[in-house]
């Protein structure tokens, strides 16, 4: 069946002429109705409906994310199928890998495995020199490596797709001491899921530069990785609580919120500090619903989806990589707003 400009417009819930103005890229429309518009031209796969006999480039896209270490959720697996929807499987042939996380030395091997048969490769960067070394080496032979969610420095990788995780972290620091008040004296205690992923450093730096600026009465604790796992944030959790006397707020930077949580409620301690953490998903829902989790900030994983497909398209056709992407927001959910 054929896919019309109509077609296109009610999905991404613009007008025809809106359509029209960015394919022939008439100006006047904003990033995001850009952004949006794209999306809605392959989700509906219009670009494969016309009656131009011509072959249609497939592509081959690796994505490599870690095994999951929590017994509720599992962000990748939402980013899996994020991923599978943003094309319906035409334009792109996405092939998805799992590695074992916390390992840089897998990592680096299934790059290089996979960077033998691929036309680019999106991935959860570790930080470590294996893994820099592979992206760097794939990168000069042409292939196209693009970090998702969490990026890695000093490397050529061509794209890094996620939101401002340092931006996320002030974001939790703001909302931290407006919660507790300038007046409050006391201590919060500052859980990462592993100091290898930059994403969770860069949400540390944020979080620990705007309270130093803004709220100097509060002192940040740091407490051991919890490498995003939920039994072991349980047991740190609850020794953390006994050791830290005037503990008033908890942030957690990355996976293991399932188990501060339920730490808090065996402890009846939900309603006597304040807790930030991430990713919203029904079972951190549920937990911002009864008042044990305060702040969820969230990531739009189908605006990631979309753009690192984009990022691999525009690399191997060589368009510029930011060509009908914008940056993933920070999303601030609260009881009143899910």
């Amino acid at each position: 069946m054929k896919i019309t400009l109509d077609d296109v417009a009610k999905e991404a819930g613009v007008s025809r002429a809106t359509v029209d103005r960015v394919l022939n890229e008439r100006g006047n429309v904003s990033p995001i109705t850009v952004e949006r518009v794209h999306r809605a031209l392959y989700t509906t796969n219009y670009w494969l409906s016309d009656e131009d006999d011509t072959p249609k480039k497939i592509y081959d896209f690796d994505f490599i994310f870690p095994t999951p270490h929590t017994r509720y959720l599992d962000f990748y697996s939402r980013l899996i199928e994020a991923i599978k929807q943003s094309y319906n499987g035409q334009q792109v042939n996405a092939r998805f890998h799992r590695v074992e996380a916390f390992n840089p030395n897998a990592l680096a091997q299934k790059l290089q495995q996979i960077g033998t048969n691929t036309d680019g490769i999106a991935f959860a960067a570790y930080e470590h020199p294996t893994v820099r070394k592979a992206v760097d080496e794939l990168v000069a032979k042409g292939v196209g490596v693009a970090t998702l969610v969490s990026d890695i420095s000093s490397t050529s990788r061509i794209s890094y797709v996620g939101i401002n995780n340092r931006a996320a972290g002030r974001t939790a620091g703001l909302l931290m001491g407006r919660f507790l008040g300038k007046q409050t004296n006391g201590k919060i205690g500052l859980f990462l899921g592993s100091h290898a992923y930059l994403g969770h450093e860069e949400r540390e730096a944020g979080f620990r530069g705007l309270i130093r600026e803004q709220f100097p009465n509060l002192r940040i604790v740091e407490m051991p990785e919890l490498l995003d796992n939920d039994d072991r944030a349980q047991d740190l959790t609850a020794s953390a609580l006994q050791e830290e006397s005037n503990l008033v707020g908890i942030y957690n930077v990355g996976g293991g919120t399932e188990g501060i949580a339920q730490t808090l409620k065996n402890l009846d301690l939900a309603d006597k500090l304040i807790f930030i953490a991430h990713e919203l998903f029904d079972n951190t829902k549920a937990h911002l619903l009864d008042g044990t989790i305060d702040v969820i900030l969230n990531q739009d994983v189908k605006h990631e989806a979309f753009n690192a497909i984009e990022v691999l398209i525009s690399h191997k056709e060589g368009r510029p990589l930011s060509s009908g992407t914008t940056e993933p927001q920070v999303e601030i959910y609260l009881a009143e707003n899910i």
